[in-house]
């Protein structure tokens, strides 16, 4: 795909943030730092579904004969310690998120079809040109082909599950059409935190969620040409801005910085009501 300097990029997080308040989208996908790089919140639950991610994505691109439950909870341990104590958001409950992420890890492990099955292989940047100047992404966990049908598996770390209005799956499940050339997918869910095997998500037309898609992207496309990324509330912030607006006006602690692969720096906001009560806003 040429490069073309007028593309926008959604994916499922950046749809969903417009879709909670325009300002969130503004703050987590086109404001910068002075640094040049994007700003970021963690907090306890981020930092435990990203290691849980990174963990199981780095096992399950080795060849099968290298996966291994030691391998599996020797790769935990190392990351763990990229997001342990400030760097992830933790202050007494650092333990508690730990042991829920080897329990979800060793329920990962004890389901034996991944120990062996391979991953459907994908570029390292999936992206579909939907036209009008919009390429969707997204980072898929796992595709693997089931007779001529591929099935796109989604891990989930959260205690919630999605609902059935969810967009996530059908616009993964265009991506994969996009990139493999077929309509012949199904999608399900993982619960990890609870469940020892998936839940299928029926999925609507997919036709019909590419246009869904486009409609919702030149929204995104016109907000961004004419810099109008108000908040929902119709006030200076809502509640699912006010944290990133604080944290882009000065407020926030710097626990990391990430210049390499996601470009951005990571900030925890301050929870004692003293401190928050330094917010102007």
């Amino acid at each position: 795909m040429a490069y073309n300097p007028n593309a926008v990029f959604i994916s499922p997080s950046t749809l969903s943030d417009f879709d909670k308040c325009p300002q969130l989208y503004y703050y987590k996908s086109v404001y910068r730092a002075p640094s040049g790089l994007k700003v970021q919140i963690i907090n306890p639950a981020i930092a435990l579904g990203q290691i849980v991610h990174e963990t199981i994505d780095q096992v399950i691109k080795l060849p099968a004969v290298s996966r291994s439950k030691d391998k599996l909870l020797d790769i935990y341990e190392f990351l763990w310690a990229s997001i342990s104590g400030e760097k992830g958001g933790f202050t007494t409950e650092e333990s508690e998120s730990k042991k829920r992420g080897l329990d979800m890890l060793n329920r990962f492990w004890e389901n034996g079809h991944f120990k062996e099955a391979e991953i459907v292989k994908l570029p390292t940047f999936p992206k579909v040109d939907l036209g009008n100047n919009l390429i969707l992404t997204g980072k898929l966990d796992w595709i693997e082909k089931d007779g001529y049908t591929y099935h796109v598996i989604d891990f989930k770390t959260g205690k919630n599950e999605e609902k059935a209005e969810s967009m996530q799956l059908p616009i993964y499940a265009v991506l994969a059409c996009g990139i493999l050339k077929t309509f012949d997918i199904k999608t399900s869910y993982w619960y990890l935190d609870r469940e020892d095997s998936l839940t299928s998500f029926p999925l609507p037309d997919i036709n019909e969620t590419t246009r869904l898609l486009v409609t919702k992207g030149q929204v995104i496309q016109e907000a961004r040409k004419n810099n109008t990324f108000k908040c929902q509330s119709g006030k200076d912030n809502c509640y699912h801005c006010r944290d990133i607006q604080a944290v882009a006006k000065g407020f926030g602690k710097l626990v990391a910085v990430d210049a390499t692969n996601y470009k951005q720096e990571i900030y925890i906001l301050p929870k004692e009501d003293s401190l928050r009560e330094e917010l102007p806003f």
